[in-house]
């Protein structure tokens, strides 16, 4: 067998592994993370988000995969084991929530955490199969539903998209995880998309707003109809999903070309939308 296909297949089974913890899990903060943020749907066996758990343990991932036949070589290109000082081989992820990234064949190829403290970061490094910016979260376990038109609605927090996904099927929910869009990725969304629209969530900071603004070049390339959806401060998507009121914000959307950001905030450029809502956007 080739070193790629291993690589593959020792991160589809660590996202087995991942997953596993989790749903084996009975306390502890993971769980409590995603009640507070509304997305206990996806400790269901049945959920297609296949959120797992990277336990806090040194080298239990790396012993697991062991025991399957991979060796320390192909464990460590495929970004799964670093090396303690002492030359041992643990775990590269530990206590840690875990998405899983797919490349635009549906692989899994890399991961992106969630700590204790709630902060996201990229968990994988780039390795021979795993380049940050040709990946997608959500958008292999939402094939279905973005097959079937449901409109992606590109946010930057995995509880975010949860929360999109959970709100009556007709959006799918896609974090970039901060790292912001990429052409290839904007490119990849739209082959899984059967849907010509999409929209953004302009949230956050200024500069946070003023970047998911500027994937609107990229979007218009790959979609007819590019819309957003804006938070005001301290507003979040999950938020909305827990107070009953994210599908009416999701369907109150606007072209993302009529924002700008000024000095004083986030504002439409005209009072007319030229191109209005219609059901579902």
């Amino acid at each position: 067998m080739d070193e790629r296909r291993q690589m593959l297949q020792a991160s589809a089974a660590a996202a087995q592994f991942f997953r596993r913890e989790l749903l084996l899990a009975t306390d502890g903060w993971p769980l409590e993370y995603l009640k507070a943020h509304g997305a206990e749907s996806v400790l269901s066996v049945e959920s297609p988000w296949k959120v797992g758990y990277a336990p806090r343990t040194w080298s239990n991932l790396v012993d697991h995969l062991q025991e399957q036949g991979f060796g320390y070589g192909t464990l460590a290109r495929a970004g799964l084991l670093t090396w303690t000082e002492h030359g041992d081989a643990v775990d590269r992820h530990r206590d840690t929530l875990m998405l899983v990234a797919h490349d635009r064949r549906s692989s899994a190829v890399g991961f992106v955490g969630i700590g204790s403290d709630g902060v996201v970061r990229p968990a994988s490094p780039v390795t021979p199969i795993h380049r940050p910016a040709n990946v997608l979260v959500g958008a292999v376990e939402q094939r279905d539903l973005l097959a079937g038109g449901a409109v992606p609605v590109i946010v930057d927090e995995p509880m975010d998209a949860i929360a999109v996904s959970n709100a009556g099927g007709q959006w799918a929910g896609i974090p970039v995880c901060g790292r912001g869009l990429s052409t290839a990725q904007a490119k990849m969304l739209r082959d899984f998309s059967a849907s010509d629209k999409v929209i953004v969530a302009l949230g956050g900071s200024e500069a946070e707003r003023n970047q998911s603004a500027g994937y609107m070049l990229d979007l218009a390339f790959y979609f007819d109809h590019v819309r957003a959806v804006v938070l005001r401060p301290g507003e979040s998507l999950a938020g909305l999903g827990q107070q009953g009121t994210l599908s009416g914000a999701l369907r109150n959307t606007r072209p993302l070309m009529t924002y700008r950001t000024t000095g004083s905030g986030f504002v439409a450029l005209q009072s007319a939308d030229l191109d209005p809502p219609g059901p579902g956007l």
